[in-house]
């Protein structure tokens, strides 16, 4: 699979997870508003998603540029 396929199932999974969880939840909303939020959340936690690994990789790439030591790591 390319990386655009990839990218279309696992944002087509998460839509179809959002619609069941909006459609089974215990407000019990209908079909078509479960679709209807399901269609605004899931651009919103692929965001989330992709904004977590981003700051993971910046404070990684932050930890390995840190030039003092840590506290801990400091002798008196």
């Amino acid at each position: 699979m390319t990386k655009w396929q990839k990218n279309a199932a696992y944002a087509l999974a998460v839509y179809a997870l959002m619609v069941a969880v909006f459609r089974y939840s215990s407000g019990g909303q209908g079909w078509g508003t479960a679709l209807l939020l399901a269609l605004v959340t899931t651009p919103l936690a692929l965001w989330m998603g992709w904004l977590r690994s981003r700051l993971n990789e910046q404070a990684a790439e932050w930890g390995r540029r840190r030039f003092r030591p840590w506290p801990e790591e400091r002798r008196r």
